[in-house]
């Protein structure tokens, strides 16, 4: 199976990867080409994180020389070096080459450099990159010191920690972007739900980041136990069960021990009962410790009520793992196949608290993966909502793991907000690939309507979310995002903590402002119109939502890094609609225009990018001629050519390009130096070409 995953060092929401470079890009290489850095794309640096991207579209530039000349491309020296951790090639034949960013040999955390090339030319770049580093490096603490400062902290008992390394990093505050030299690790007390990724600065020995890795309202951390061996062997059988919200439905369970459970050994689904589910143990290897218990029936059908609300999740995620196959090529979350565990019924609540179930959630971390799921107790009160089991809920969480296993989004201010709306992105698309009355609402059906409402986001219209869930969503990216209320609802994009270093503002708004990708992506599928916060009149024509989860997945998988902010995503979507429709066509064309309604970009095609990539899809051989005929080859769209002398004088009038090998006369024309003039769509893409006789 072709696929792009980033292989990054995680936290909570990843995974560990052990990968030895096997290739290192020193910061200063010389090659004797006529080709000079100076030629290269400018990169635009997007934001004080560094993020920043560059077009090589049409330009004909060999990754090779990026590579050898790739630190003094980003201004850098020779402390400054990139080490090759993954290479693959997609579906569409494009190569994507990642590289992690070293200063004097310490590693810059999150700083990847993406390369993306088709038949050895570069299409884009981009990534993250800090040039100006000028800090202390000697000094680095020790493992089990980090591990009494993190303790003293979290003041939580049963803490396992993991992944402990020593890294640059980069702390966004209200006062800018500062670097230290700082000890990593991540903390996990799992009975508790709580569980972080610290960076202690190893001068001070303070916490200066503390990124939360356990995400609640639709997003948290379970476990599960490891008596999963029968005594029988598993038999998949076909099932009409009876789910929460959706009738009945087929799904597949299988023998064990004489019974019937929620498990489907073909798609690698297993569903189990969290009731008892305590997060003790401190040893975990990949499964979830505690009284986990089975969901059994005599009869392979499934239809006491209690079983109701594990089914529909058993059946929501068959559908969500059949549409990350069919759609995206993709085969479980980290497209390896690995187990998907879901466990249903489990406590949010702090200890000593009233039973908590109205949340859902899904944990990657220290080994262990799954997704969680409640009973919609209120303060150990029924009657406010249903279980957290729906459909685009359950492929929320899901999509939280391919998230993690891509981009790996971190999860506060803007890169947070875009990992919570790739989650409903998808959560959507998945509701609309099982096309049992799909909506562009999230969580329809789990409030009970007595309270006023009867779903938890609006995709369609952020602004409506109901307001006692703080579920109102900005539609519109304003121009000043630290600001709160700079366009309604927006939610400043500055973490605050409080004594306990606990977030006061969600991360910097992240299940706030993602409100503004999902607007984009309703736009981007259904279209709309109007005027947006900032004054933008926008006019959308939708392309349909099997066009936009295409784009919405490449632009995830393939260009988006820890800390891309919502202009990173906008760039990312161009190029990769450019990569799946074209640089001008219409899915591009109502691409901006989406992205221009929610108040990012100008809503016009780029006359560059067009000319760029017809030009990359245009071939002129043999070149000189020789024998009186030469080929166009056309890979874009129809259009009509003409060929000029050296003085510009017309010799060949306009004449019709088809798509493909066009094969053209010139016999009887003197030898000399002459110009293709292609017009494809309206761009212009001249070509030189040499006949002799």
């Amino acid at each position: 199976m072709k696929k792009t995953v980033i292989l990054i060092k995680t936290l909570i929401f990843s995974f560990t990867v052990g990968v030895t470079p096997f290739l290192v890009v020193k910061g200063q290489k010389k090659q004797n080409v006529e080709l000079t850095v100076k030629d290269l794309p400018k990169k635009i640096t997007t934001s004080a994180l560094g993020n920043f991207s560059a077009d090589f579209n049409g330009k004909n530039i060999s990754s090779e020389y990026l590579i050898n000349h790739l630190g003094e491309w980003l201004g850098g020296n020779n402390d400054h070096t990139f080490n090759l951790i993954n290479t693959s090639v997609d579906e569409l034949g494009i190569k994507h080459s990642s590289y992690q960013h070293y200063y004097k040999n310490v590693k810059v955390a999150d700083e990847l450099i993406l390369l993306h090339e088709k038949d050895g030319l570069l299409t884009f770049v981009n990534g993250e990159y800090t040039n100006d580093i000028d800090i202390p490096l000697g000094q680095i603490l020790d493992k089990s010191e980090i591990e009494s400062i993190v303790s003293k902290d979290m003041k939580l008992p049963n803490i396992t920690f993991a992944e402990f390394e020593n890294v640059i990093t980069k702390v966004l505050s209200d006062r800018g972007v500062k670097l230290y030299s700082a000890s990593t690790i991540n903390a996990l007390a799992l009975k508790n739900l709580k569980g972080y990724t610290y960076y202690v600065d190893n001068a001070s020995k303070n916490i200066v980041k503390k990124l939360e890795k356990i995400h609640h309202h639709n997003n948290i951390n379970v476990a599960e136990a490891s008596s999963l061996k029968t005594m029988k062997p598993l038999v998949d059988t076909p099932s009409t069960s009876a789910t929460f919200y959706k009738g009945n439905q087929q799904i597949t369970v299988d023998s064990y021990n004489g019974l019937y459970r929620l498990k489907d050994n073909a798609r690698n689904i297993y569903t189990r009962d969290g009731t008892n589910w305590d997060g003790g143990g401190n040893t975990f290897t990949g499964e979830f410790t505690g009284t986990i218990t089975e969901y059994t029936s005599a009869s392979p059908n499934f239809t006491a009520n209690d079983t109701k609300p594990p089914v529909e999740v058993h059946w929501a995620m068959s559908k969500a793992h059949d549409y990350y196959v069919s759609r995206h090529n993709r085969n479980s979350y980290d497209g390896n196949g690995s187990i998907i565990r879901n466990y249903y019924n489990v406590n949010f609540a702090p200890a000593n608290q009233p039973a908590s179930g109205i949340n859902a959630a899904a944990v990657d971390v220290q080994g262990i993966v799954g997704m969680v799921y409640g009973n919609g107790l209120y303060q150990g009160q029924a009657g406010y909502f249903n279980p957290f089991v729906a459909l685009d809920v359950a492929g929320h969480e899901y999509s939280h793991l391919i998230v993690s296993r891509t981009a790996n989004l971190a999860y506060q201010g803007e890169s947070g907000a875009l990992n919570e709306s790739f989650a409903d992105i998808f959560g959507a698309s998945i509701e609309f690939y099982t096309n049992i009355s799909p909506n562009w609402t999230i969580g329809e059906g789990i409030p009970n309507p007595a309270l006023g409402f009867t779903f938890l986001r609006s995709m369609s219209n952020p602004n409506s979310g109901p307001a006692i869930l703080g579920s109102q969503q900005p539609d519109t990216y304003p121009t000043n995002p630290t600001v709160s209320g700079s366009t309604q609802y927006w939610a400043s994009t500055i973490p605050t903590y409080n004594a306990n270093g606990e977030t006061t503002n969600d991360h910097g708004g992240v299940h706030t402002n993602s409100g503004v990708g999902n607007y984009w992506f309703y736009l981007l599928s259904a279209g709309g119109s109007g005027t947006n916060d900032i004054g933008n009149n926008f006019n959308v024509t939708g392309i349909t939502i099997q066009k936009a989860e295409k784009i919405a997945y490449r632009t995830l998988a393939n260009y988006l890094t820890a800390n891309s902010q919502f202009i990173d995503a906008y760039n990312a979507s161009k190029q990769a609609v450019t990569d799946l429709y074209g640089a001008n066509g219409n899915e591009q064309l109502q691409n901006v225009k989406a992205w221009y309604a929610v108040g990012i970009g100008n809503g016009l095609l780029s006359t560059s990018e067009i000319k760029n990539k017809i030009e990359n899809q245009l071939a002129v051989y043999p070149n000189p001629v020789k024998n009186g005929i030469f080929t166009i080859e056309n890979n874009s769209s129809e259009g009509i050519y003409e060929i000029y002398d050296a003085s510009g004088k017309l010799i060949k009038n306009s004449d019709k390009l088809q798509k493909g090998n066009n094969k053209i006369n010139v016999t009887g024309v003197e030898k000399g130096v002459y110009f293709v003039k292609i017009n494809i769509e309206g761009s212009i893409v001249s070509k030189k070409i040499v006949i002799e006789k």
